[in-house]
């Protein structure tokens, strides 16, 4: 402690040791200097500097010489496009210590332009950013973007070529997450930016010009990635709220990685051993939920994430259900207000029995719906089904199974219709040259070629030819190929389960809620029976023997009986009962309000879901209620067909369709840049549980499991459709 009043950088070791003759010798005060210097505290000489600046660059571990130095030696290129001022960030750099050299548009940007460029735009997405962007990358020049306009200033990302994505890269989220302006856009003749941020105060400028100035100095001093490198910064100037954007680097980005990712990829998707390491909350996992959520969550954000938002749904915390939503980027609206309200009204959803599964679910399902979006690097082949032969190709109604009925009428059944998802649409023409994509059949190992309008969300001949309807049926993400397949079969299954259950109006028995022994179904059963609501579980379980279960609750002592249904399938009967019950919870937040009469204060506005929620009574429908005629089943009645190896779950999903004559086929929808395997199982024959009437399981099931004597009609079957 003697020493440190002389380590100023005024005295030398001579000095330090004669002054501290009559307390040290001149060995110690060497050894104690000699220790600090070691241990990093120490450095030699004093820089030319301010007392404040060298105590913040010590502060920052950063040699303060070295620091002034590297500042001194660096030049920094400042470049405005459209209607900037670059004055204030110019001004910030050279207060930093940096060389800054000013540059209009126009000029030479060729990527030699200094250690850095700083890049100052109205709009990031304008399109003469496409020439720096291509400029850089070949000059392997890195980056920095600002926009000092609007409610919002935006600092970076900083691009780094072969170390962050590029502008292109960034593009495609901002583009996919401002829907209403691409929509606007394309009533345009130009391609031109909107002005979106109309206003800038000088005061703004010169906070975001001095935060600028700021990093630019530490990245070219430190050389180290600093807080803007792959990261887009937001500041509200009035909250001074703050908020992160990662830039996703995308490996098949056309400018900076491989296009040809995508066509070469082999359709097989690749499932090998994989022991399961989490079960008792979501499904079968290889991985925690909370693990996933925090390897995934990066990729939620409303300017740069295929996920724009993940909203808790419940207005208040209970410790029982938990409810989540998640947005959409959907870069697919031109001039389609029909298709842009769609997008922008659509939402995932996520449940589960603790808050970290709801969320993860919505993330992962908002994670499948971005991955199997149409986007044009996707490998197709062009041929008419005639062409491609029964043993290539699918049919596209072995998938819609549509019945001739409905097709000779679909006219009047469309104008007709209060539910659009059962929706008939035009015959399939097998010599018509379609988009096919190569997906492939896990029952028969080869390809199979599929249509791609059905395959993918936004495929243009969904509304050019129109021959089926996109849904997300088999649509499933995991941690692996394993897991997702597992997901997508086990939604096939359940919706094949419910149409049959459904439009058969089938008495099914209950499931005996104790035999779960489970303490969460305990309590959810105290807070449902709160709320004045019943709840319950029917076994719906159909030929392939995969469990598969409705949870029905209805509210109690009022005419209005908002009659909720959930729905779970599984090849472990516990996690299918969670499933089928938690579904139930997802549906709570939109009916828990109620007005000063006691009467449900709804929060939807889907005609055809409130018609279900008025109108549906059990009295009406009794087939939503136990058979009594039938004791109720218990969980242990259920054979035991699961396994802690996710491959071996998987041959056991193939071993129960092939024993009903039924091939599993799997297309590979995975995104390079989201490290989340996503599928779309099929499984040609096996029903959606939308009002799809063609000859088939939904006829021949419950005559071959002895829940009918005889098929029904078609006329007799339930007039009402599954509204969701």
């Amino acid at each position: 402690m003697k020493v440190l009043p002389y380590l100023d950088g005024e005295h030398t070791v001579g000095d330090i040791a004669q002054a501290l003759s009559g307390e040290m010798s001149v060995g110690e005060v060497a050894a104690t200097l000699r220790r600090l210097t070691a241990m990093g505290h120490l450095v030699d000489g004093r820089p030319d500097m301010p007392e404040r600046e060298i105590a913040f660059w010590d502060s920052m571990n950063v040699d303060p010489t070295a620091a002034g130095r590297g500042c001194a030696e660096s030049e920094v290129t400042v470049l405005g496009l459209g209607n900037v001022d670059t004055t204030p960030i110019a001004d910030a750099l050279e207060r930093s210590g940096l060389s800054a050299t000013v540059q209009t548009a126009g000029e030479d940007t060729s990527g030699s332009g200094g250690d850095l460029s700083v890049v100052v735009v109205e709009d990031y997405l304008d399109p003469k950013l496409s020439l720096l962007n291509e400029a850089f990358l070949a000059g392997r020049h890195p980056w920095l973007l600002v926009k000092p306009g609007g409610s919002l200033l935006w600092a970076g990302p900083l691009l780094r070529p072969g170390h962050t994505g590029c502008w292109e890269c960034l593009v495609q989220r901002l583009a996919g997450n401002r829907q209403v302006e691409r929509y606007l856009l394309g009533q345009r003749s130009d391609s031109r930016p909107l002005e979106t941020s109309r206003f800038s105060l000088p005061r703004n400028e010169h906070t975001l010009a001095n935060l600028v100035a700021g990093q630019v100095t530490l990245s070219l001093v430190e050389k180290d990635p600093t807080e803007l490198e792959g990261r887009l910064l937001t500041l509200d100037p009035v909250s001074l709220e703050t908020e992160a954007h990662v830039l996703i680097r995308q490996p098949q980005c056309a400018a900076c990685g491989d296009p040809e990712l995508m066509t070469k990829r082999d359709p097989r998707p690749e499932i090998g051993t994989e022991h399961v390491r989490s079960k008792n909350d979501g499904g079968y996992r290889i991985e925690s939920p909370s693990e996933t959520y925090q390897r995934l969550r990066k990729h939620i954000s409303p300017l740069t994430g295929a996920v724009s938002h993940l909203k808790n749904l419940c207005a208040e915390e209970n410790g029982i259900t938990y409810s989540y939503s998640s947005g959409h980027n959907f870069a697919m609206v031109k001039d389609s207000m029909t298709q842009l309200k769609r997008n922008l009204r659509g939402q995932s959803g996520g449940k589960g029995r603790t808050d970290v599964q709801a969320r993860v679910s919505a993330l992962c399902e908002a994670i499948e719906r971005y991955s199997g979006l149409w986007r044009g690097d996707e490998p197709v082949t062009r041929a008419a089904y005639d062409d491609l032969g029964s043993d290539a190709a699918l049919h596209v109604n072995e998938l819609i199974t549509m019945s001739d009925d409905q097709y000779a009428n679909r006219v009047t059944w469309n104008r007709d219709l209060d539910c659009p998802l059962h929706t008939v649409p035009e015959p399939f023409e097998t010599t018509r040259v379609y988009d096919w994509s190569t997906a492939w059949s896990l029952s028969r190992e080869r390809p199979r070629m599929v249509p791609a309008a059905y395959s993918w969300f936004g495929h243009p001949e969904s509304q050019s030819a129109f021959f089926c309807l996109i849904d997300s049926n088999g649509n499933a993400s995991g941690n692996s190929y394993g897991e997702a397949v597992l997901q997508g079969f086990s939604e096939i299954v359940e919706r094949d389960s419910v149409a049959i259950w459904w439009y058969n109006r089938l008495r099914r028995p209950g499931l005996d809620l104790d035999s779960l022994h489970d303490p969460y179904v305990d309590m959810l059963r105290e807070f449902y029976d709160g709320m004045d609501r019943s709840l319950w579980l029917l076994d719906i379980t159909a030929d392939l023997g995969i469990p598969a279960f409705t949870a029905v609750s209805h509210r109690r002592n009022h005419p209005v009986q908002d009659v909720v249904i959930g729905f779970g399938a599984h090849l472990d009967p516990q996690m299918a009962a969670m499933r089928a019950l938690t579904e139930v919870n997802q549906f709570l937040p939109t009916l828990e309000r109620r007005d000063s009469e006691g009467n449900t204060i709804y929060f939807s506005d889907d005609p055809a879901t409130l018609k279900w929620w008025k109108e549906t009574t059990l009295e009406q429908d009794p087939w939503l209620c136990p058979d009594e005629r039938q004791p109720a089943r218990r969980i242990g009645d259920f054979p035991e067909i699961v396994s802690d190896d996710m491959s071996e779950n998987v041959r056991t999903c193939l071993r129960r369709a092939a024993d009903n004559d039924l091939e599993v086929i799997a297309l590979d929808q995975s995104r390079p840049e989201m490290e989340l395997p996503v599928v779309k199982v099929m499984v040609p024959g096996m029903r959606h549980f939308w009002r799809r009437l063609g000859p088939g399981r939904l006829f021949d099931v419950p005559v071959r499991m002895g829940w009918l004597d005889k098929p029904l009609e078609p006329e007799s079957l339930n007039p009402k459709s599954v509204f969701f």
